[in-house]
């Protein structure tokens, strides 16, 4: 994934992993590049990214924009609504995320810049759920599930993820702190699997999104 900061972009592609670049808003101010859904408004030029920054993460390699459904009209087994996650080719307000800080994590870090090979959660603007997987459900179609669930009082150590420069190898360049514009990985704390996308379709215009493999190939970004 490509990192844009005080902006919003997300993308993703047959079996690769979502290497996206974020584009970050502070608060509520929202400000896209080239993005007509977008009006600039009074954004920070902060080039770092923050905890509670909005951002929109765009997968490299397919340049669709990590989404997830504005309705919770999926429901679990445990009666907790659910929203799809996916690769959308448009960009919206479907695709605003917050950048918090990890669940497990007592002492408020809003506002503090993330560094690299740091464990957060994103929450999807729409829904107010976090992106979360987990080892014991299948994506819809191929690999392991990708979806937003929980709120503020219901969050477990599945919606970690952590956030690490795209590397080929198993040697990270982990130093310093997370700008717009920056390449990454964001890996599943629980399974070690890498947030991921393909040209598999799950309609007409979603792409699915799931977490598969290391994260080192060419489709990982």
């Amino acid at each position: 994934m490509e990192t844009m900061g005080n902006e919003s972009g997300i993308d993703s592609e047959e079996r690769q992993t979502l290497n996206w670049p974020i584009i970050t808003t502070q608060e509520s101010s929202l400000q896209s590049q080239n993005n007509s859904h977008f009006q600039q408004q009074n954004v920070t030029a902060d080039e770092h990214i923050r905890f509670g920054s909005y951002v929109v993460l765009r997968h490299i390699t397919t340049s669709r924009y990590l989404s997830g459904s504005p309705n919770n009209n999926e429901t679990s087994t445990n009666n907790e609504y659910k929203a799809q996650i996916f690769a959308s080719r448009l960009k919206s307000e479907n695709e605003l995320w917050t950048v918090i800080q990890a669940y497990g994590e007592r002492r408020s870090k809003v506002g503090e810049v993330v560094p690299f090979n740091t464990q957060i959660r994103l929450k999807h603007i729409k829904s107010q759920r976090f992106l979360r997987s987990h080892p014991d459900y299948n994506a819809p179609i191929s690999n392991q599930q990708v979806i937003c669930q929980g709120d503020q009082r219901v969050s477990d150590l599945n919606d970690n993820w952590h956030v690490q420069r795209h590397s080929y190898t198993n040697n990270y360049d982990n130093s310093g702190y997370w700008l717009i514009g920056d390449i990454i990985t964001l890996r599943h704390i629980q399974t070690g699997a890498t947030l991921h996308s393909h040209k598999i379709m799950l309609d007409d215009d979603k792409q699915e999104v799931t977490c598969y493999g290391p994260g080192h190939e060419e489709n990982d970004k």
